[in-house]
């Protein structure tokens, strides 16, 4: 008959390999201790941090010195996805305790990771999440300045617990029983809107974040944080907020980036997505339906709004943060052109990407438009895609040039051919500097969908 301590082992899930493969464990940067404590009970004199728990009980016994250097990698995983996932320097705020040796991994590791016995634990069954913070809360844990990431050796749930219906709604944890960087840093993003819950956002209406994960790191698929920027995960501009739900009628709004438990992101260091567009350039965040949409500008044959209210399949409702896209009424005279009215730095030589995601009720035509200037503002050509046929469902359309000689700025345009009478919806616009090193041609990859 087997042993108790023998009942349950972790399971060490596959690490993510998209949107390209991290680098193998030992070429993996130690992230080290952002801030040690003589007590990680007492946070109370600390910067806001994340403490790491290994927990434990009578079903499955304390294997603490068996497993601690591999939760630490496995943090130290969790960072690096955090790092790799834009163009950001942003790394976690980790605790450490005093009392170890951490020039040595063994050390940095037990300093890091402390191991703590969750005393009702369900022996022969699932263990809430529940039961765990409740457990933290009666041993002392600080409130105030921890979240907790708890790597559970027992049969337990991957959760993100800090909201209202918590019964112990002060404490903040992210939990797992399969053991992977992204899994945790997945149910750590759940949290990372202190009181309530960050949802799980949506690429399309109708598909699951599991199968197209390009918003939330996934443990099987993605470990990227948002690669569009157009969600609640924004680097280059924390003062922009996103909704954290996915629903209509949810207001509560949050950035990810500007999160405390977080570093202060720092540019560039040349991660997957560079992304060269504001907020508002991206989603039409901060515009009311029926307005003339900020920073965009309509020449030619048609007119631009602010989405009105509609059909959630329109508006964006459920897609990206601020439930709204830009309508273009495409008038059959001329071309009709949408353009975003700045211009943004380019250099020549390098390769850059225009994604947008367009749909129509109707049917119609549209491409995508680089157009290149000089440091005199003056036009030196454009480069446009081919002609794309929109369908009823929201889809991505993409452009990839090169900027000419002598050009230092580009204006990015959606074009509808001449001869047309029709509605479109713009929405996710995303212009790529395609210099990552990482993936084939340096851009980061075409949407899921």
């Amino acid at each position: 008959m087997a042993s108790p301590a023998a009942a349950f082992a972790p399971p060490y899930i596959d690490e993510p390999t998209g949107p390209y493969s991290l680098p193998a464990d030992p070429d993996v940067p130690k992230r080290g201790c952002t801030t040690t404590l003589s007590d990680p009970k007492d946070a109370s004199t600390s910067i806001p941090a994340v403490q790491v728990i290994y927990a434990w009980h009578d079903g499955g016994g304390n294997h603490y010195e068996d497993r601690v250097e591999q939760i630490a990698k496995l943090v130290d995983r969790m960072d690096l996805e955090l790092d790799e996932s834009t163009n950001y320097d942003q790394h976690i705020n980790l605790s450490c305790r005093t009392g170890f040796d951490t020039s040595t991994y063994s050390g940095y590791a037990h300093a890091l990771v402390i191991p703590e016995k969750i005393e009702a634990g369900a022996i022969s069954g699932e263990t809430s999440p529940y039961v765990i913070t409740a457990d933290l809360t009666a041993a002392g844990y600080d409130i105030a300045n921890r979240k907790y990431v708890v790597f559970e050796d027992f049969n337990g749930t991957a959760n993100g617990l800090c909201e209202p219906s918590d019964p112990n709604p002060k404490v903040c944890a992210a939990t797992g029983d399969e053991w992977s960087s992204s899994t945790l840093l997945h149910e750590l993003l759940h949290i990372a809107a202190d009181g309530f819950y960050v949802d799980h956002p949506k690429v399309a209406e109708t598909v699951d974040y599991l199968t197209y994960p390009d918003i939330m790191s996934n443990q099987t698929l993605d470990w990227q944080l948002d690669h569009d920027f157009n969600n609640y995960y924004d680097p280059s501009e924390t003062t922009a907020t996103f909704y954290t739900g996915n629903q209509p009628d949810d207001t509560r709004k949050v950035n990810v980036a500007a999160w405390p438990y977080f570093t202060a992101p720092t540019c560039c260091d040349v991660g997957y997505s560079n992304d060269l567009l504001t907020a508002q350039e991206r989603t039409v965040e901060a515009d009311a339906p029926y307005a003339t949409p900020t920073g965009f500008s309509v020449s030619g044959g048609g007119w631009i709004q602010v989405t009105p209210p509609g059909p959630t399949a329109q508006i964006s409702a459920k897609h990206y943060d601020g439930r709204r896209s830009l309508t273009m009424n495409v008038q059959s005279y001329a071309d009709g052109v949408v353009s975003i009215t700045r211009k943004p730095a380019v250099t020549a030589g390098q390769t850059y990407k225009f994604f947008a995601k367009m749909t129509t009720a109707t049917s119609g035509n549209v491409k995508l438009r680089l157009s290149w200037y000089n440091s005199s503002n003056t036009l030196i050509s454009s480069s446009d895609s081919a002609v794309n046929a929109l369908t009823t469902g929201w889809a991505e359309y993409r452009h990839k040039a090169t900027a000419p000689t002598g050009a230092t700025s580009v204006q990015l345009s959606v074009v509808s051919p001449a001869g047309q009478t029709f509605t479109y919806q713009l929405d996710a616009l995303q212009l790529n500097h395609c210099n990552n090193g990482k993936t084939t041609d340096g851009c980061r990859l075409d949407s899921w969908q």
